[in-house]
């Protein structure tokens, strides 16, 4: 309809945005060439095994390309992008606006692990590329930082790198984003299995962009390994491929209690509602809370919509652990009472200000980093089965951090905030 509207206008636009993209890949590419040595182009690992001893902290899942567009805040009202309704507003989406567009590699999984490793974690990228100028420079750049890369997959086969285009509004908001994230599901079990085989991880987390066969694989070789995990839901609409997973494990693997191989997840508050929905249709929890119970809770925790907490209680017999990301609101946790497992604990985590809004679309990712920096760096927090060892205070202290970690992304153009080390979490 918009090219209908627009007299082809639109389309056009969008084919010169394609083009440039490319070119802009091809300099990133040239530019990294250009630096020589193991941060060239190279894309076999310069990180060597004997230079750290820890067990890993493994991450699965999407690696991509983030192409991040900001509107200028000074146009006039009359040019003003809207923030909402974009699409809709024809004679604005056919046209151009000033700002700003800043690339950068990206992708959840390669956030998550990108922030854990500036933050102190040994952290290995399991992820698939595509044999292009764009998984060159992710690559190169996963190098230079000296992180592992052995366990970069290329699936070839004309599989494009994932790229995720973001268009955000004059205050940071995002207005708008197309992700090409078909190659995500490329990523083979094998694959997986063998970076278990090789790295024994203490600690693994997997984003929802992967398939189902390969959350299977990882959770089984978790299980089999007595490995944490944590699930990153990422998104609406794939937050429930663990549930898809757990099912097939349930029913094709023998495994009658699938309680116990998701310790953590990180939903927002949607995909924490779909995922309760989803639950429940698939029969792996039994009911929803009373509305007595909810009622009951919600005196303690004004602050906190009486749907977060029904839906954290849904979920909690299958996911001991949730955290849930409420953005300007802070977080709602939900973890086991130290004196009785089966009694869940609801606690909101009051939220950080940042002191300006640059980026909002890497401060979950970063978040959920930061927690697993703080996992992987204590061990005693990992019991040798791969469950949390953590109480509510600890766990509060934990998330409280991160929090500072997400503010950072928030007040910087990169989606992990370039400023990130280990002392990030030591400072209160």
């Amino acid at each position: 309809r918009v090219v209908e509207r627009t007299g082809g206008a639109s389309l056009l636009a969008n084919i010169a945005l394609v083009k440039n993209n490319a070119r802009v890949a091809s300099q990133i590419a040239a530019s990294l060439a250009s630096m020589g040595g193991s941060q060239g182009f190279s894309t076999t690992a310069s990180y060597s095994p004997e230079t750290r001893t820890d067990q890993p902290l493994l991450v699965i899942g999407c690696a991509a390309i983030d192409i991040t567009s900001r509107v200028d805040s000074n146009q006039s009202a009359e040019s003003a992008i809207p923030e909402v309704d974009l699409l809709r507003q024809t004679k604005l989406a056919a046209t151009s606006h000033p700002g700003t567009v800043f690339t950068s590699v990206g992708g959840v999984a390669q956030n998550i692990a990108r922030a854990a490793h500036l933050l102190g974690a040994n952290a290995v990228l399991v992820a698939s590329l595509g044999q292009d100028a764009h998984g060159t420079v992710v690559a190169a750049d996963l190098n230079r930082m000296g992180m592992d890369t052995r366990f970069l997959q290329y699936p070839g086969s004309g599989a494009r790198t994932a790229i995720y285009n973001a268009l955000h509004g004059p205050n940071g908001d995002l207005v708008a984003a197309v992700a090409d994230m078909h190659i995500n599901g490329l990523l083979s079990p094998q694959q997986i299995e063998e970076a278990f085989s090789s790295l024994r991880p203490r600690a693994v987390c997997v984003d929802a962009n992967v398939s189902t066969p390969a959350i299977v694989t990882t959770l089984m070789q978790a299980r089999e390994s007595g490995a944490c995990v944590v699930f990153e839901p990422t998104s609406v609409p794939k937050c429930t491929n663990v549930l898809s997973a757990l099912l097939v494990i349930k029913h094709s693997h023998a495994v009658a209690d699938v309680s116990s191989l998701v310790h953590m997840i990180t939903p927002n508050s949607l995909e924490l509602q779909r995922m309760s929905e989803a639950a429940l249709e698939l029969a792996l929890v039994e009911g929803v809370p009373t509305a007595a119970t909810v009622s009951e809770i919600a005196k303690f925790h004004y602050s906190l919509d009486a749907s977060v907490i029904r839906n954290l209680l849904t979920l909690f017999p299958l996911f001991p652990t949730v955290v849930v990301k409420l953005g300007e609101q802070g977080a709602a946790v939900i973890s086991p009472s130290p004196r009785n497992a089966t009694r869940p604990i609801i606690r909101h985590i009051q939220p950080l200000k940042p002191s300006l809004v640059e980026n909002s679309s890497g401060a979950g990712d970063s978040l959920v980093g930061a927690i697993l920096a703080q996992l992987h760096t204590r061990s005693e927090l990992v019991s040798p089965d791969g469950s949390l060892s953590l109480a509510p205070q600890e766990l509060d202290t934990i998330v409280s951090r991160a929090q500072r970690v997400a503010i950072m992304a928030i007040e910087s153009m990169h989606t992990v905030s370039d400023r990130l080390n280990p002392d990030a979490l030591n400072k209160d």
